[in-house]
């Protein structure tokens, strides 16, 4: 399985991609959403963990646009907002589902719940 982390925040990709690596064979990593989409069209990651606040594109849009091309993509949205707009947002733009960076561990169980 492959893995697309997407956030601005090279801290936080870094935590993610080391968190998930003995998780997935290939971690691919995107400071931005347009960089996120043109990854995942160029390797079609298994799973996506996708920042919504970004520069160039925000994570809800990204996350559309990859929706548009892949139906099936497996897109999370793993954010610090945890209102109900959020959440109606990343479930309109097609989001598998939508994790707290608080709480990042309930990635790994939404992932092995649905392998």
């Amino acid at each position: 399985m492959n893995l697309l982390v997407v956030d601005d925040f090279v801290e936080i990709r870094q935590m993610l991609t080391s968190m998930f690596s003995g998780m997935f064979d290939k971690t691919y990593e995107a400071d931005d959403g347009n960089l996120a989409v043109e990854l995942y069209k160029k390797y079609n990651p298994d799973w996506v963990l996708m920042d919504i606040k970004m520069d160039v594109m925000d994570g809800i849009t990204a996350t559309k646009l990859i929706k548009k091309f892949d139906k099936k993509a497996k897109v999370i949205i793993v954010t610090l907002f945890k209102d109900e707009e959020t959440r109606t947002e990343a479930r309109n733009a097609g989001a598998f589902g939508l994790v707290s960076k608080d709480d990042l561990s309930k990635i790994s169980d939404l992932i092995f719940e649905n392998i």
